[in-house]
């Protein structure tokens, strides 16, 4: 006997293991479609804004379409809710556990408005300004690291939103419009500490008056 005659003497036999592998196929293939989906949206939507809002909507009804398949899928074949509520269990735990906290995560930042694009933030040791949040990564434009300042690096980087609870988030620009940052005026052992003052307030303050001119302009 071949080991193709094998394998489906074998499946025959173990028929909820051939289900399994069906639902596996189709969700593969589920979030296939949605990914390339999304990709032609970004190709042929021209708004940012508009092209943001149907890329969260696909993403959001695609999902909402799976839990309903996979109740509906597994509630057909499987008689014993117990046996659905293990089995839902175990996966969960064993492989959708990162995936699952992701998108919680995802559901977290928004509602509690832990950040948007656009903030600039710092989570996991990682530090940037936030680009997109989908439902399972937040997209950052990194901030230091080998370059010094609060320079750009030129690395996008990905971060799971399941970071969200596993440690601090720190925000730099959620409740006020500015970036703190810090100065280092050496100054000469002997100088005039207070002419030097008045010289920084001095430009500072003209500097300040040209910045709000040009804002109100």
């Amino acid at each position: 006997m071949s080991a193709i005659e094998l394998i489906k003497e074998w499946l025959n036999a173990n028929p909820f293991v051939w289900n399994i592998i069906k639902f596996l196929t189709i969700l593969s293939i589920a979030l296939l479609v949605i990914q390339i989906l999304r990709r032609f949206l970004k190709r042929k939507i021209s708004n940012t804004v508009i092209r943001y809002k149907t890329q969260k909507a696909i993403e959001i009804l695609g999902y909402l379409l799976l839990v309903f398949f996979t109740i509906t899928y597994f509630s057909g074949a499987i008689k014993d809710f117990t046996i659905i509520i293990g089995l839902f269990t175990a996966g969960l735990a064993f492989t959708l556990q990162e995936l699952i906290l992701s998108i919680a995560g995802s559901l977290y930042i928004v509602l509690v408005k832990v950040y948007q694009p656009g903030d600039r933030i710092e989570i996991n040791g990682i530090k940037g300004d936030v680009i997109d949040v989908d439902s399972i990564y937040t997209t950052m434009m990194e901030i230091g690291e080998w370059v010094s300042g609060d320079n750009y690096s030129g690395r996008i980087v990905k971060l799971s939103n399941a970071f969200v609870f596993k440690g601090p988030i720190y925000n730099y620009s959620q409740d006020f419009p500015f970036i703190w940052d810090e100065f280092d005026l050496p100054i000469r052992y002997g100088s005039d500490i207070d002419l030097a003052k008045s010289i920084v307030i001095k430009n500072t303050s003209e500097i300040l008056a040209e910045y709000t001119t040009n804002s109100k302009a």
